[in-house]
């Protein structure tokens, strides 16, 4: 059965997001607008009072007034709605996200009943939510309700802000919209033109708002809507209005509500007012993004240990900048400093317009334990140490390449020049041996592939006459692949350097493999 809380809808329209997501806004100096399949999309205050408008074709907009034309770019859209959805976020985990498309407005519906004793009242919520969003410099429309459709519709008129609202109050308001508006309204049960065609129909009868629907239903019920309108129709006006299909009233059972996942990862940009060509001009704006990073981790207990820098020119032209750190941080300073040390390497190839941040994996952080250290010094020292580490390897990877740095690791295999691998500097290397490499004999120093040895009169010689000291021990493997079977010895040499040597029983010839220390 429905719950007590009384359901409370707030709609959050952004009409003009695909020109904002330019930098350009309502009030802009020249004509602006924004066009998608050569039909306008967008249009500034300018553009608008020469006669532009939305779903007009672009050629007849160029016509009207000489304006500025930019094409729609839906994913810089959805990058700004991710954004905001997680500023929304702190206000109700209930956030259903109109993306971008050619009919409705891209925007938010949220459910707030449970959080108004929080914030100490409705007012304050959307004081809040209004002040967030100018921060932004998104101009955005606002609508209230008891169901998300009605408050998205309620969002085309000036908001009624009250403390009492109930349903009755928001059915009253919807019932003087146009039915035009219905066109507008997110939904996903009717094609875009079926609906337009019932809207259409319904003027031809006489119907021309809200109003006169829920009339119709309350004298002859919802099935006289559903016999001439369809049983989508239909569905859709009760979702606005919270009505139960079979028996007109408010619906017993309560749909139950999406829950808004923010995202995994971490994207934040800035475009400059001026293209950039020197790099110390980056510092900055790459300080602040990286504050952004950190607020980011530190309030959702997370580390990271790699981002993103992407550069792009007004020409879309990218330029990618990786930056790696051996330890998961949640704090910026260290990050900031591996970038300056990238960037120094690096050659700006074009004037930057926009500097993007991207952080795509994060890690949970995880409580340590260890020895208590009352002064605290072992602790600092230990996270400076780490931080030293990183900056110096940084460093020589700038100067000397990505491949100068590496470390060696274990690997899993009997043949002893594949029995260790070079890895990443940055990665965790398998160090523990099995028991039969510990017990046996094993050379300090293995060479990257056996040297052959001469064998003249049954005597070997490699850089000097060798003699047999120890041995053998017999290694086989890869017989999947490439049979391989050889005997092994500890051998001296004339000046008593003492080798890993083996005679290798398919090719029927001898190898030195290794020094001993």
């Amino acid at each position: 059965m429905k719950s007590t809380v009384n359901k409370l809808w707030i709609a959050l329209r952004l009409p003009m997001l695909p020109m904002e997501v330019f930098g350009f806004y309502a009030n802009h100096s020249s004509a602006l607008i924004v066009i998608h399949k050569q039909q306008v999309v967008c249009a500034n205050e300018l553009a608008q009072n020469n006669g532009i408008k939305t779903g007009m074709p672009s050629s007849t907009a160029g016509l009207l007034v000489d304006c500025q034309t930019q094409e729609r770019d839906t994913s810089l859209e959805q990058h700004a709605m991710q954004q905001l959805a997680e500023c929304l976020y702190r206000y109700t985990p209930y956030i259903e996200l109109q993306l971008p498309n050619h009919v409705t407005d891209s925007g938010f519906m949220i459910e707030v009943s449970r959080s108004i004793k929080l914030f100490k009242g409705l007012s304050n919520i959307i004081e809040h939510i209004q002040q967030d969003l100018k921060n932004k410099h998104y101009q955005f429309e606002l609508g209230l309700a008891h169901t998300n459709k009605g408050a998205w519709l309620l969002s085309f008129r000036p908001p009624l802000i009250s403390k009492n609202a109930n349903r009755q109050e928001f059915i009253n308001r919807l019932s003087n919209l146009n039915l035009s508006l219905l066109a507008k309204t997110p939904q996903s049960t009717i094609k875009c033109k079926q609906l337009e065609q019932h809207i259409q129909n319904l003027d031809k009868s006489g119907f021309s708002t809200l109003g006169d629907i829920t009339r119709q239903i309350q004298s002859q019920s919802l099935a006289s809507i559903r016999k001439r309108w369809g049983q989508s129709f239909t569905a859709f006006v009760a979702d606005i209005f919270d009505i139960e299909q079979q028996i007109n009233q408010p619906s017993l059972f309560e749909k139950p509500i999406e829950l808004y996942q923010p995202e995994d990862f971490f994207y934040d940009s800035i475009q400059f007012d001026y293209p950039i060509s020197n790099l110390e001009q980056l510092q900055q704006p790459m300080e602040f993004l990286l504050n952004n990073l950190s607020e980011y981790l530190i309030k959702r207990q997370l580390h990271c240990q790699k981002i993103d820098w992407l550069l792009f020119d007004i020409y879309h032209n990218r330029q990618e900048i990786s930056v790696h750190c051996s330890q998961a941080q949640s704090q910026w300073q260290l990050l900031y400093e591996l970038s300056n040390i990238q960037l120094e390497a690096k050659t700006l190839t074009f004037e930057v317009d926009t500097l993007e941040l991207i952080c795509r994996n994060t890690l949970p952080a995880e409580n340590h334990t260890g020895k208590l250290a009352f002064s605290g010094n072992h602790s600092a020292d230990k996270v400076k140490n780490q931080q030293n580490f990183a900056i110096v390897t940084a460093k020589l990877k700038a100067r000397l390449g990505e491949q100068a740095l590496f470390k060696v690791s274990y690997n899993d295999s009997h043949i002893p020049e594949q029995s260790n691998i070079k890895i990443d500097i940055n990665d965790t290397a398998e160090d523990s041996l099995p028991a039969v490499h510990l017990a046996a004999l094993r050379p300090s120093w293995l060479f990257n592939s056996p040297q052959a040895i001469q064998e003249k009169q049954q005597t070997l010689f490699w850089r000097g006459k060798l003699e047999l000291l120890q041995g053998p021990e017999r290694i086989e493997g890869n017989w999947w692949d490439t049979p391989t079977a050889r005997d092994y010895f500890m051998a001296q040499r004339e000046d008593f350097l003492r080798l890993w040597v083996f005679y290798d029983l398919q090719k029927k010839r001898w190898y030195v493999q290794g020094v001993f220390s």
